[in-house]
């Protein structure tokens, strides 16, 4: 975070807990002058809360915790923060299955009742999210998240050492094992083992090895940029997803994409392809890899392109932001 940025015109302070994808995607906020990004809760922290209580004497800052589910630095002081700021908010970077796949429901209850007590809100990066999170009790503002990918592609994607199409790739970005079943690598598995192109396919986001045959590695962001744009095809079948970062960057770099037909996905992945099975999924791989020049796969692409382009900007994400301080989305 710049040292130099004036205190007195910041309206939004964004507090995540630690500095992995969650950071990456918010951090590039910090680019606008009204908007103060904290990184990580886990190193720090009395710096961090000396910052956060002279920004929480202004009663017209929004406060955003954007909730990762890092248990120690995040849900041990969410009523904290929720007392020193008139305006806060909890955003939810996950959808309500996956609470309930880690077990973890009694989290959504204590963000309930704390939006009871203190007048909070919560925010999440999907539309379609908003229903689900209804079903818990839960009110939720839907935000149109974005990137800045002109800025990240000057940087990161090398075209001329990386032109040939040569892999299949699909990204788990955590070692737990809860993580790596909740993002479907072993359906990513099952599918490429079925198709027998285990040579061909990598698993990006993990230094573990977690099928046989196929290659894991857990990579820089250059680097995961770079094999992305050298790839035939990327795979995510996630069995909860609330906002595929990896998608964006797939539909800007023109990648097939096959992806899991729920939550986040449908809003995420409009135009295909979302599969429903297996089944669903090996076909249309055949059919990438058979003929990724056809006019269906072609206009698919195009489409997905064209809509990532017109919605999922850096200054969009801002501006569905500042409805908040308009009070339009409330």
């Amino acid at each position: 975070m710049e040292k130099t940025k004036n205190i007195n015109k910041i309206k939004f302070l964004h507090l995540v807990d630690h500095d992995g994808t969650i950071f990456k995607l918010v951090s590039p906020l910090s680019s606008f002058h009204n908007h103060y990004v904290l990184d990580s809760f886990s190193s720090s922290l009395q710096s961090k809360m000396e910052i956060i209580n002279k920004l929480a004497q202004d009663k017209n800052i929004h406060c955003i915790l954007h909730a990762t589910g890092n248990k120690r630095y995040f849900y041990s002081i969410k009523e904290n923060l929720a007392k020193k700021f008139k305006k806060f908010y909890i955003f939810l970077h996950v959808s309500p299955s996956h609470f309930l796949i880690k077990d973890r429901i009694n989290e959504l209850k204590a963000i309930k009742e704390l939006t009871k007590k203190f007048n909070s809100k919560i925010l999440i990066p999907s539309k379609e999210l908003k229903k689900e999170y209804l079903y818990y009790g839960l009110k939720t503002i839907p935000i149109q998240l974005g990137i800045d990918f002109k800025e990240d592609k000057k940087r990161e994607v090398n075209r001329k050492k990386f032109s040939k199409k040569r892999h299949i790739i699909s990204v788990c970005t955590a070692g737990e094992g809860f993580y790596s079943y909740i993002k479907g690598t072993d359906r990513f598995y099952k599918l490429i083992k079925d198709l027998k192109l285990e040579d061909r396919s990598i698993i990006l986001g993990n230094n573990n090895q977690l099928f046989k045959g196929i290659k894991t590695m857990k990579v820089s962001q250059r680097d995961f940029f770079n094999i992305l744009n050298k790839s035939e095809a990327y795979i995510q079948l996630s069995r909860t997803e609330a906002y595929n970062l990896s998608a964006v960057y797939a539909k800007r770099l023109k990648i097939p994409i096959i992806v899991s037909n729920i939550e986040g996905h449908k809003d995420n992945v409009r135009y295909g392809f979302r599969v429903n099975n297996l089944s669903e999924a090996k076909k249309i791989l055949r059919e990438i890899l058979s003929n990724s020049s056809s006019k269906k796969i072609k206009r698919i692409i195009e489409k997905n392109y064209e809509d990532s382009l017109k919605r999922e900007t850096l200054n969009n994400f801002k501006l569905s932001l500042e409805k908040l301080e308009l009070d339009k989305i409330l």
